[in-house]
């Protein structure tokens, strides 16, 4: 059997068999990569009391959700192929919520799991929602948006909630004496999960992760005027693309930003709404792959049957890359994965 498809049982019958283990609804855990062991590529494997759960799981990347039933759990994460390089926790977990863990630090001196209790994060309608995660050894300090404030302090190892506006807006804060900002683009239904540490330079380093609870087609239909993905999401609409995704089914989307949208309408490059459909079909791939899974790809198939080639190493972008074209970043969906990516993929056969 594949590696990946017996990593996906274990998970599966895992999840069985710790939500069977009680009669009440399961958490939701997740855990973020940033550990790391000099000189090894920091990619870790992560087991949950007895079960792997997670493998080769790259920095800076988090894992989707997996469904553990209340009570007490050991986390272990572990440098992949080097289990000596390893560390624990206990966590304890309630029924219903939602927790996300990061695993920071150099397993060579100290890991750190700090643990995240979600249930106060709940993304407005139209709007967006932020955990921003103090990772440092200091309090954060003057939280900021827009230059506004938002939290007077996050002390270290603690985090805190912020509700973000539906326009760009740069977060902000300061590390001791040092000052850091992130510009970012307003998005809908859309929760952050922010890490805030020091480079090994001292400098802050601010690491992001995007999700919502909502499936890939409500979170298209539901996206606001000026937020991301709102060209592409309109151009959508004038197809049937959404309706064929099986309710069932797991998607992975590439998905230009609109920006990218923007340069193509001014070249005359998009299609007439006819040929919509064929075009966003070369842009979906009828699986779910989360970065750390994706890497595990050198092809696609996609949903119009072309084959599309990935790229990992060097590239002309300096980002990873689908057919030359650049891919930014990804939000997490209850059914998959949308990539936002810097052009439209050219399906020219």
């Amino acid at each position: 059997m594949p590696k990946k498809s017996l990593y996906l049982l274990l998970i599966l019958l895992f999840s069985i068999r710790l939500v069977q283990a009680q009669g009440d609804d399961p958490a939701r855990l997740r855990i973020m990569q940033l550990s790391y062991l000099p000189e090894i590529s920091a990619v870790i494997d992560i087991v949950l009391d007895d079960a792997l759960i997670f493998d080769d799981i790259g920095w800076p990347f988090a894992t989707d959700y997996v469904e553990v039933a209340a009570g007490e759990h050991t986390l272990t994460t572990a440098i992949a192929d080097q289990p000596e390089a390893s560390a624990s926790t206990v966590l304890t977990l309630e029924s219903g919520q939602s927790y996300s863990v990061i695993v920071d630090g150099e397993y060579s001196q100290q890991v750190t799991f700090v643990v995240v209790e979600e249930t106060e994060l709940l993304a407005e309608a139209d709007g967006s929602t932020a955990i921003i995660v103090n990772l440092t050894d200091q309090a954060i300090s003057n939280a900021t948006i827009d230059d506004a404030p938002a939290l007077p302090e996050i002390p270290a190892g603690d985090y805190g909630f912020l509700e973000l506006p539906l326009t760009e807006a740069t977060i902000g804060g300061m590390v001791g004496d040092l000052a850091y900002s992130e510009v970012f683009t307003p998005h809908a239904n859309t929760d952050f999960l922010i890490a805030v540490r020091l480079t090994p330079t001292g400098e802050p380093q601010i690491i992001y992760h995007r999700s919502s609870s909502l499936t890939i087609a409500e979170y298209l239909q539901s996206i606001h005027e000026g937020a991301q993905f709102a060209q592409i999401a309109e151009l959508i609409a004038q197809t049937d693309i959404l309706d064929s995704l099986a309710d069932d089914g797991e998607y992975t989307l590439f998905l230009p930003v609109n920006s990218a949208v923007d340069r193509t309408l001014a070249a005359s490059i998009i299609p007439d709404a006819t040929q919509l459909g064929s075009l966003f079909a070369s842009h979906i791939a009828a699986q779910n792959l989360p970065p750390y899974a994706l890497l595990q790809n050198a092809a696609l198939t996609m949903l119009n049957g072309n084959t599309l080639s990935l790229n990992f190493g060097v590239t002309d972008s300096s980002y990873w890359e689908i057919e030359g074209v650049a891919i930014l970043w990804d939000v997490r969906l209850a059914n998959g994965v949308i990539y936002g990516i810097d052009g439209v993929i050219n399906t020219a056969q």
